[in-house]
């Protein structure tokens, strides 16, 4: 399966303060370090940003925008399926900019629970904790989704309304003694503990 990645950096990180994206963590932005662990992962990675930016990565890496600034994650990973049907690829795997430490067989684990259930999507969850925006997704959910957000559906929890999907469990045992690997970055405090993770070698 041909795989497009879309790293979902739009967000107002209005409980952060700043742009999200942009944060240090380590000497990297918060996307560097979201990037560096997507790429390996899939088959051509963008980034769905409306904004243009100065971070030097974008220049590195297609910013995808999306035709709703404003309207959330859905409208980002729309825009990748669409894109990727453009493309000739068949799945698209999303990840939000503000969870460094994903794990890195993240879209591996995902691909295979969705090929033995075959559903629609495939998301993560850890510690009994969905995670919405870390999913796989099968191109030919475009039409489905883009009739529903047209019709008012907004938050990544509904899409189960809509579509058929399954979860891929990633248990905290044996992935870092300390390390949350689905950390969201959403204060200056999530940044420091963060930080602090870097600092002790805890993350790999």
């Amino acid at each position: 399966m041909s795989t497009l990645g879309v790293v979902l950096a739009g967000g107002s990180s209005s409980r952060f303060g700043g742009d999200k994206a942009d944060a240090i963590l380590g000497g990297r932005t918060l996307l560097q370090h979201v990037c560096e662990r997507a790429s390996p992962q899939v088959g051509r990675l963008v980034i769905n940003r409306n904004a243009a930016s100065e971070l030097q990565i974008l220049s590195a890496l297609e910013r995808l925008p999306d035709e709703w600034p404003g309207e959330g994650p859905l409208a980002g990973i729309l825009a990748a399926l669409q894109f990727a049907g453009s493309q000739g690829l068949t799945h698209v795997a999303s990840f939000p900019c503000d969870v460094p430490f994903f794990p890195r067989d993240l879209v591996h684990r995902l691909r295979d629970h969705l090929i033995r259930a075959k559903a629609d999507y495939c998301i993560a969850r850890c510690a009994e904790q969905d995670q919405h925006a870390f999913a796989f997704w099968g191109v030919m959910c475009a039409p489905m989704l883009r009739t529903s957000f047209s019709a008012g559906m907004r938050s990544l929890r509904d899409v189960s309304d809509v579509l058929i999907k399954t979860v891929a469990d990633f248990s905290v045992a044996g992935e870092g003694a300390i390390v949350d690997r689905f950390l969201n970055i959403n204060t200056q405090d999530d940044l420091a503990l963060a930080t602090q993770w870097l600092d002790s070698n805890s993350v790999t």
